[in-house]
């Protein structure tokens, strides 16, 4: 049987009246310990408003590795880091491992352990000279993004209640047959790159001003809804892994967390094997759940940020289009004629636009 996490939360004692019985408001229930820590007396935790600001500049760091909690071992590795990164040239102010909160993921990934850290970094340099990263991120568009999208639907969609951006996976509804006809899967790795650049050059920075805090990681939902051993294939599974390499060797530590939601029940075959192979960091961010999901989910994710599918009240929600802090228009002062009405001179106020996804 799956094993389902079920929602954890501060009860009364039985027969007693309840908090509402008592015209007390229901504490909420505290965050899982891998997410972090909200500040005393602050609405921010599960169950909070759809207020983002406030959810996001009143969470506190309380994970092991980052910046805010480094030990002085840490610290004293950060710096040797910094400093192997002059020494190759590496480092380039403002530009390039020039931020103390993504040096920290690629320590995390090896364990604080140096001399594996250079190594992973002297193959990431490798392989974005060999793979012209830039030029990925710059010009790859697949020749007909909407097919590839309905033989494998995903987009990043809202964000969670720590501010990281939502990327909702739907893995169950794959269809290597249309994928074939579409795309190769050397295609669709490039795409997966050009997804990771577009996340870390423009998704987090947004994100990071949205709430106030560095923003690094993403919230990940793999809904397996649909999913089939006939679905699952050789193919499938290849695709998938190598999708996989290139996130956990070029763009480590960027998954904060993973709910695996309407998991089939041969999947718990599959992940007990899969999990013994997880590094127990990894392994400690992913929650694995059947269709018994939304009240879990919406403990790491505000309704208004979930689509009503998933359990929330957004009606936005559109596999072929992104939405989050990135897509929304940067706001501007707005001249006094302006100010007095919600029209522009010449027509009426134009309404946020919106990123489409075409990768």
């Amino acid at each position: 049987a799956l094993s389902i996490a079920a929602p954890s939360g501060p009860g009364h004692p039985p027969g007693a009246p309840s908090p509402r019985a008592r015209g007390q408001r229901r504490p909420p229930a505290p965050l899982d310990p891998p997410m972090g820590l909200f500040r005393r007396g602050s609405p921010a935790g599960p169950g909070a408003g759809h207020d983002r600001g406030a959810v996001h500049s009143r969470y506190q760091e309380a994970r092991f590795g980052y910046p805010e909690t480094l030990t002085p071992a840490q610290r004293e590795t950060l710096a040797k880091f910094k400093a192997a990164l002059d020494a190759e040239g590496l480092r380039k102010p403002g530009i390039a491992w020039d931020d103390d909160h993504d040096l920290c993921r690629w320590l995390r990934a090896r364990k604080f352990d140096l001399p594996r850290v250079m190594a992973m970094v002297r193959a990431d340099a490798l392989w974005r000279a060999r793979y012209a990263v830039d030029e990925t991120f710059h010009t790859f568009r697949h020749a007909d993004p909407a097919a590839v999208k309905r033989a494998y639907p995903q987009t990043y969609h809202g964000v969670d209640r720590t501010g990281r951006p939502v990327n909702i996976d739907a893995v169950g509804r794959i269809d290597m047959q249309l994928i074939n006809r579409v795309a190769s899967e050397e295609e669709m790795v490039r795409a997966k790159v050009r997804e990771m650049e577009h996340t870390l050059r423009v998704k987090y920075p947004a994100c990071s001003r949205a709430a106030g805090r560095p923003i690094n990681q993403s919230f990940v939902i793999i809904d397996l809804e649909g999913l089939s051993l006939l679905k699952w294939t050789g193919q499938a599974q290849n695709m998938v892994k190598r999708l996989s390499s290139v996130l956990s060797d070029h763009y480590p530590e960027t998954m904060g967390q993973m709910l695996v939601i309407n998991a089939p029940g041969f999947f718990a075959a599959i992940w007990g094997v899969v999990k013994n192979v997880l590094d127990p960091g990894t392994r400690n961010k992913i929650i694995i759940l059947s269709s018994n999901y939304k009240e879990e989910l919406r403990r790491h994710v505000h309704p208004s940020q979930l689509p009503r599918a998933y359990g929330g009240t957004d009606d936005s929600f559109d596999f072929g289009r992104e939405k989050g802090p990135w897509t929304e228009r940067p706001r501007s002062p707005l001249s006094p004629r302006r100010r007095r009405g919600t029209s522009r001179p010449g027509g009426p106020a134009r309404a946020p636009s919106r990123w489409r996804t075409s990768f």
